[in-house]
């Protein structure tokens, strides 16, 4: 029944094989979806039968990404998958090593949305631009920052331990096939892809595409087998309830129907369910997939999440919910007015609606946990891996890098901001639900004008990042250390920090902090602390560390908010008429302009006297 694709299957496997014998290291990228599971288990499987045929080979890689916004049940079968095939390796001696690429901190959903404010990823914005060509890319920009990037780096790091090894370069085994699309097909054509030999991507390195023949119903022919003791061809990584798994997720994301048939008889329709990210706004309008999903009692738990990403829509050209005040001083001492990142008060209620989403989940293991074991609801395997909470979307790590942002911006109220909404919603026991809302139609961005600023000293001081009273007590609590403050590259005293390569939160201490520490005594406390006072905490505390030679950045970032904080308090402003200020009192492009060029003309006639006097 099953003989053509058994012959498929044994081609790429003798294919494989070969590229084992010749000295090459095999990468396999992983998604959990079907196609790259095909291409896994032939992948495991040419490794054990070389084993077992007693060729030399490297060391081999299970490659995947965790944009760390994972539809959640897609994001649970990838993790159990990976466990299943690192103990398979383990108990067949196979030298394969399983890794999970992530994106850096800074760049996570929940920092660089919630924490910076950076708008969402439409059909609109989406795709990145080369600067050279003026181009727009084929992968988004999402994708780039929460995959490609990650990935690309955790590649590069493998192919040095490779080659490190004395081993051949690396192939990276891809799951594409010719028949997924037109474009596909086009774009793999362009390429030279083939299952025979791998091809040059742009990047430098190898890839293979080794099932680039097969169609779908070869790909779900594959799958059926692994799903059914009778047919399984060989030992396989992944149990059957697994595999079982992945087939009620494709069938749950195509309104429950899906082209799995076992036996002779049947037909078989395709099953073209795409799962992103939990709140993917690229899709457009509607997730078609997360909306079949939540219709299933098994996944109805992910409702808010799609809730939360239809409001993120909705949004999007909400002008009330943007920030006016620019990141950038022009040359003549001006920022821009003008609705640009999310505002503060906007990523607030966005840290509130995500924190409330995650307390939910965790009160729903726990009701589900005590119906299974009253008998309310059926004791099944689905029904047992649903006692375990199965998101969690802010945590204490990336709770601690969001409050290190927000406690820099002008309108924090308060120090420790975003740790005052934790600890609302998970101690106070307040609850964020998100709100439906009609979708904002797109309009004009307006220009305000440009207001002064000089070089954030125009009209109130501000030092920024600097910790007074730390730079007193540090030879006391902190001994050790070799001097009491920093300095940044243009050597401004700021708060004692620590580098490394990224951003990065000890995320033990931050769970300690947030979990234990941060208790409604501390939290009152706090109210009474300007808000930069926890974004120094985080630096001179070692909590959070920040990129090697990036200091001096986000300096200008503390200074900025500091700067307009401060405007506020002298003029006795609320948030609200601040920015209706900064609109009365901006000047117009025009008027800009012509400052520019004054400012070009003073640094041309002080040249020209230089010159003179030189002369």
């Amino acid at each position: 029944m099953f003989d053509e694709i058994l012959a498929k299957m044994e081609i790429v496997i003798a294919i494989l094989m070969q590229k084992i014998a010749a000295g090459h290291v095999l990468q396999c990228g992983y998604s959990g979806g079907k196609d790259s599971t095909c291409v896994a288990l032939l992948m495991l499987e040419a490794v054990r039968r070389s084993k077992a045929a007693g060729v030399p080979q490297a060391r081999h890689y299970i490659a995947t990404s965790d944009t760390q916004i994972e539809n959640p049940s897609l994001s649970n079968h990838l993790h159990i998958a990976l466990e299943e095939m690192s103990a398979f390796c383990e108990d067949h001696d196979l030298d394969v090593e399983v890794h999970v690429a992530k994106p850096s901190l800074s760049a996570q959903f929940v920092v660089s949305h919630i924490g910076r404010g950076t708008l969402i990823r439409t059909p609109e914005n989406g795709v990145k631009k080369d600067k050279a060509s003026g181009e727009s890319k084929t992968a988004r920009a999402c994708a780039s920052d929460w995959k490609l990037v990650p990935l690309g780096r955790l590649r590069a790091l493998l192919e040095r331990e490779a080659a490190g090894s004395g081993y051949r370069e690396t192939i990276v085994l891809l799951g594409t096939r010719f028949s997924e699309s037109p474009v596909r097909a086009a774009l793999m054509s362009e390429r030279q892809e083939s299952h025979l030999e791998p091809t040059r991507h742009k990047d430098g390195y190898l890839t293979l595409s080794c099932i680039a023949d097969w169609d779908l119903s070869d790909v779900w022919d594959m799958v059926s087998m692994f799903s059914d003791s009778r047919f399984i061809p060989f030992a396989s990584p992944l149990s059957i309830r697994t595999i079982q798994r992945m087939i009620d997720l494709y069938r749950a994301g195509n309104e429950g129907t899906c082209g799995v048939t076992i036996g002779d008889g049947g037909n078989k329709s395709a099953c073209g369910s795409r799962f992103g990210c939990a709140f993917c706004c690229v899709t457009g309008e509607r997730d078609k997939s997360m909306e079949s999903m939540i219709q299933e009692p098994e996944h109805a738990h992910l409702a808010g999440l799609n809730r939360f990403r239809n409001y993120l829509l909705a949004t999007q050209w909400d002008m009330s919910k943007r920030e006016l005040v620019g990141r950038k001083i022009s040359a003549a001492g001006y920022t821009r007015v003008q609705p640009d990142v999310y505002s503060y008060q906007h990523r607030i209620s966005l840290l509130k609606y995500l924190v409330t989403l995650d307390v939910l989940e965790q009160e729903r293991a726990e009701q589900h946990q005590a119906d299974l074991a009253e008998g309310v609801i059926e004791d099944t395997e689905s029904n047992r891996e649903l006692c375990e909470v199965q998101f969690q979307f802010v945590t204490p790590q990336q709770l601690v890098a969001v409050d290190f942002f927000l406690s820099m911006h002008h309108y924090a109220p308060h120090a420790f901001p975003a740790l005052s909404v934790w600890h609302d919603v998970y101690t106070l026991g307040r609850r964020y639900y998100v709100p439906v809302v009609e979708t904002k139609p797109k309009v004009p961005i307006p220009l305000h004008g440009w207001y002064r600023v000089g070089k954030y000293d125009a009209e109130a001081p501000v030092d920024g990042l600097r910790d007074y009273l730390a730079e007193q007590w540090n030879r006391f609590l902190h001994p050790d250390r070799v001097s009491a403050y920093a300095v940044t590259t243009n050597g401004e005293r700021v708060a004692y920090f620590e580098e490394c390569d990224q951003m990065e939160v000890d995320a033990e201490e931050a769970c300690a902090f947030v979990t234990c520490t941060f208790d409604t005594r501390f939290m009152l406390e706090s109210q009474v602390y300007p808000a930069m006072y926890s974004a120094r905490f985080w630096l001179n505390e070692g909590i959070l560390k920040l990129p090697a030679g990036m200091a001096q950045r986000y300096q200008e970032m503390a200074k900025r908010g500091q700067y307009f904080a401060r405007l506020a308090e002298r003029l006795n402003l609320t948030p609200r008429e601040l920015d209706d200020h900064l609109i009365r009192n901006a000047i117009s492009d025009k008027e800009h302009d012509a400052l520019l060029n004054d400012e070009k003309n003073d640094i041309w006639d002080l040249q020209m006297n230089l010159f003179g006097e030189a002369a």
